[in-house]
């Protein structure tokens, strides 16, 4: 009897137990079903001239995915994708706005991309990024892009190898230049000794006298604080390549004196950096290394011959130092630090930095100096030495 008893309570306190736990894991009061959302995928901020910001967002038309067509702007259809915007004082009033017509939630969480405009850049883009690291659902690994005119233009252009601009911008930037996030871009701004830059694209016309929009890396923007100092073409820029922990593979051209053209390609590439103190004033002794392949001549030289292979690899060396050399004196010049050289001499001498350097490195900059030397090893070119159109082969 008395075991039946302690049976019965025992069961009865389990049971509550059991209805207790089930309340607290009721957690489908707030689910989101993916047929009620609307998944962003790329997004612009752009500043109108009234001084509010423009928001604009990609979503891709799962109704349409099947098909093969093009994107298409702010229209539905057989378009793939859906690009709409609305202006607000700040970026979340835009978005709200935005959100009133729309029959599905905004849904950030899954945006790869972020394009600022010009007015933002040269404004300054810490006020309209503000809502990044305070609405949880915004990515920091997310990368961003500046472009010369409007923002909204990037995401409404046609590439023809993805159905999103949102992606092919996406696989751009891994491809053919320095990936930045906004996480990069966010410690990049409020560290001592290094300026934020950007890679820009812009929306352009197949060649020749093509009408259709295609998406194209034309350069870098550098920035002092927040604010936009100097766009340089792609070219300009690319002994940036060489202080960064990635480094992207890219080409360029060397000329043999009158035998021709030779197209290179530099696989790796890194810098060691040692800062110092040199009559009175930071000097800079930076090593470069190069690893290079050769994929095309114009010129008729022997790669056979030791002495012709040695003067290509120091034809390479006197470019790469040139690149790197044009960066360090627009450094210089425009007082904005995008290789990190203050950082490096920090890190070398943290004293001295702390008490006379940090909070004057931008007037301290004009009178540094460098000297670079280039390491550069042709470790490839190509399954012949001579060309099969050559003579004798």
């Amino acid at each position: 009897m008395m075991n039946n008893r302690r049976n019965r309570k025992g069961l009865t306190r389990y049971c509550l137990l059991v209805s207790i736990v089930s309340i607290l894991l009721s957690g489908c009061w707030d689910r989101r079903e993916v047929n009620d959302i609307a998944i962003v995928i790329a997004m612009s901020v752009d500043k109108e001239e009234d001084g509010k910001y423009r928001l604009g967002v990609q979503i891709p038309l799962v109704s349409s995915m099947g098909s093969l067509s093009g994107g298409g702007g702010g229209t539905s259809g057989n378009e793939s994708f859906y690009v709409d915007s609305a202006v607000g004082k700040t970026l979340h009033e835009a978005r709200a706005i935005l959100q009133t017509r729309m029959s599905r939630i905004l849904y950030f969480a899954h945006y790869r991309v972020v394009v600022i405009g010009s007015e933002v850049a040269r404004s300054g883009f810490s006020k309209p990024f503000d809502i990044i690291s305070r609405y949880p659902e915004n990515r920091l690994t997310s990368y961003v892009v500046m472009t010369k005119g409007k923002a909204i233009d990037l995401l409404n252009a046609h590439p023809h190898f993805e159905r999103f601009s949102g992606e092919a911008i996406r696989e751009l930037i891994k491809a053919v230049t320095i990936p930045v996030s906004i996480k990069d871009m966010a410690q990049m701004n409020i560290t001592p000794g290094i300026d934020t830059f950007l890679p820009v694209f812009d929306p352009v016309n197949t060649q020749p006298k093509g009408d259709s929009k295609e998406i194209e890396g034309t350069g870098f923007a550098v920035f002092r604080g927040d604010k936009l100092i100097k766009i340089y073409k792609r070219s300009e820029v690319a002994g940036i390549r060489w202080f960064q922990s990635y480094f992207n593979p890219f080409s360029f051209v060397i000329e043999m004196d009158d035998s021709g053209p030779i197209s290179a390609m530099v696989l790796k590439g890194h810098a060691v950096v040692k800062p110092m103190i040199r009559q009175g004033r930071i000097h800079f002794d930076i090593q470069l290394y190069a690893s290079v392949f050769i994929p095309e001549t114009l010129s008729p030289l022997d790669f056979n011959d030791k002495s012709t292979f040695n003067e290509v690899e120091r034809r390479l060396a006197e470019k790469i130092t040139k690149k790197v050399d044009f960066i360090l004196n627009e450094s210089k010049k425009h007082r904005v630090d995008p290789t990190g050289l203050g950082l490096t001499f920090a890190k070398r001498y943290p004293k001295l930095w702390e008490q006379k350097y940090k909070k004057r490195w931008e007037k301290e900059l004009p009178h540094i100096t460098f000297q670079i030397h280039s390491n550069v090893q042709v470790t490839n070119i190509g399954q012949t030495t001579n060309s099969l159109m050559k003579e004798g082969l």
